[in-house]
């Protein structure tokens, strides 16, 4: 096949890379909290939004801040989406995002006749290339078999799809586009389900990193652990963030009691720790903003005792919670202060200040729970109102659909919902796609605008191989973000190319075992041990207790015993962690 044919691909692995409707119901607080009542979890208005209120207070009083200032010169870009499957872009960076929403159709035929040929899956991140993205969305529709082969998800659940795709699918290997982090997890749980001889590739022989998740990989994470894991009067939990790597978690579980969390249950994780142990020490890491915004939403549930009740802490919250044991929590709450992501850590100063200025009235706005404290707080502000989402990619998804149904129960009205997206802009991939079904489905007349919180600056000029210029989403220096207003881009999440499938498919056809024994995820603990035990069962044993919790609602009891048991029986010795 002649790939120069394909204007839709093109090799990137070397690149550098005015809204409506938050609530707190539809994000953080909602997701694994045991007793969960359906009502809203903040007030709901159905009203139009003032602007009034809590609009200039200033919920953040510890918040972490972006390190600088981005100059905003024009309006944000936005997608604006409609029936008919109909998109129009405003600005560069959106032009740069839509112009990859449909599809090369050649591209799409010769991938599903390489996967079905290869027995192959697909999971891929929520912050995929959207060219990437366009052609999976595409790809899963191209063919009954691929229905269930290929998924776009959080982390989390990529995990849980390539579980599913095997058992239910047969498929015999799995193509994992997203970080180093995310293919390492994978194959850990693909193999904790039996599936260990069933391969995992990466797009790309070279590494693939996080900003976040290495922040927890020196010798500042582990010597912050340290100091926490050595006081016998009061026991502590490790509450690691989901977005790390397998070493970390092995580490970490050597050192003190772990549990992994993902943007979705953290809260519902922090809340049922505490009930079960009340003096428990929480250690949270490596995400800073994602603590700091967490102590933020306890500040703010217990500043207001008038709206929130011990009874409605109760009922929507934790039945064994009141005023009095979040306050509790929230002194027991440790952050680790050196952590975040490159992407979320643009979002701050003055792209902050224009959402405020020109987009807080009459805009929902959403905000990743990673995102600096100055866009969580207008997401928390907001959500008082009903008005925005704080929490994971899937409730920032699941929040706009939601918006958008109640929206088209009158189907002959015309309205525009407008939507400030708070986290990386790959995922827009996935909302125009929902949305487009909810429209179709209901025949409503309503409009969604997708307001891209960047400088329509943050793009960048590439060259395909035919030697065409083109832009992509992200700017060309600053690990892929711009000084013109922020990045809403993962650099190294575009590292996975639509080229690099290919490339995989090709060699799983000529049985090039060496070609892909490249793309295997990280095996940085085969062979290793941490005080007797395999350190990768050590790694995976944080994610299973997690799995514990989200299905039993409770701490697992071999991890309340580690917490209950006094630091001397036991606390790994420190040479241990360093042995790796």
């Amino acid at each position: 096949m002649n790939r120069l044919l394909l204007s839709s691909l093109g090799r990137r692995l070397n690149q550098k890379s005015t809204c409506r409707e938050f609530s707190a119901a539809s994000g953080l607080l909602k997701p694994y909290v045991p007793s969960l009542s359906n009502t809203s979890l903040m007030p709901s208005s159905k009203g139009s939004s003032t602007g009034k209120g809590m609009a200039g207070s200033r919920l953040m009083s510890s918040a972490a801040t972006a390190a600088f200032d981005q100059s905003i010169q024009s309006d944000f870009p936005s997608m604006i989406i409609s029936a008919n499957n109909a998109v129009e872009a405003q600005g560069s960076f959106a032009e740069a995002q839509a112009q990859f929403l449909d599809p090369d159709p050649q591209a799409v035929e010769a991938l599903r006749d390489g996967l079905l040929e290869t027995n192959m899956g697909i999971v891929a991140h929520y912050y995929m290339d959207v060219e990437l993205q366009g052609i999976l969305q595409a790809l899963k529709n191209s063919h009954p078999d691929l229905k269930e082969r290929i998924h776009i998800a959080d982390s989390l659940a990529m995990g849980d799809f390539a579980v599913s795709m095997c058992k239910n699918e047969g498929v015999e290997s799995v193509i994992c586009l997203g970080v180093d982090f995310m293919s390492e997890s994978v194959q850990a749980i693909l193999a904790k389900n039996g599936f260990e001889n069933t391969p995992v590739y990466r797009a790309t022989e070279k590494h693939i990193g996080c900003s976040l998740a290495e922040s927890a990989e020196g010798d500042a994470y582990k010597a912050w652990l340290h100091k926490f894991s050595t006081n016998t009067q009061q026991p502590a939990l490790h509450v690691v963030y989901i977005n790390t790597s397998l070493e970390t978690k092995a580490i970490s579980s050597s050192i003190v009691p772990t549990i992994t969390c993902t943007s979705s249950n953290v809260l519902a994780t922090i809340l049922q720790a505490s009930a079960q142990i009340p003096d428990v020490r929480i250690l949270y890491g490596p995400d800073t903003y994602m603590g700091y915004n967490l102590r933020t939403l306890l500040d703010t549930l217990i500043a207001n005792p008038i709206e929130w009740t011990d009874e409605k802490i109760q009922s929507n919250l934790h039945p064994q919670h009141n005023r009095t044991t979040l306050k509790q929590l929230r002194d027991n709450l440790e952050i680790f202060p050196q952590g975040n992501c490159i992407v979320h850590h643009m979002f701050g100063n003055e792209v902050v200040q224009a959402v405020r200025e020109n987009y807080y009235d009459d805009c929902y706005v959403t905000a990743h729970l990673e995102v600096p404290g100055e866009m969580f707080e207008i997401a928390m502000e907001k959500s008082l109102k009903d008005e925005g989402v704080v929490g994971s990619t899937s409730d920032i998804l699941n929040f706009i659909i939601r918006k958008v149904e109640d929206a088209s129960i009158n189907v002959d009205e015309e309205r525009r919902l407008k939507f400030v997206l708070g986290t990386e802009a790959g995922m827009v991939t996935a909302i125009v796609d929902r949305v487009q079904q909810v429209l179709q489905q209901t025949q409503s007349k309503v409009e969604v605008e997708v307001i891209f919180p960047v400088s329509s600056e943050a793009v960048m000029s590439t060259e395909n191989e035919a030697g065409q210029a083109t832009i992509v989403p992200g700017a060309g220096g600053g690990e892929g973000c711009s000084t013109a207003g922020g990045c809403a881009t993962c650099p190294f999440m575009k590292m996975n190319d639509v080229d690099a499938v290919f490339d995989i498919i090709d060699m799983v056809k000529a049985t090039d075992e060496f070609g892909l024994a490249q793309l295997l995820p990280p095996s940085r603990l085969k062979g290793k041990q941490i005080n007797g035990v395999d350190a990768t069962d050590l790694g995976t044993e944080a994610i299973m207790y997690m799995r514990g919790f989200m299905a039993e609602r409770a701490l697992p009891a071999e991890l309340e015993q580690k917490l209950l048991a006094s630091a001397g029986v036991y606390e790994a010795p420190k040479e241990q962690a360093a042995a790796l």
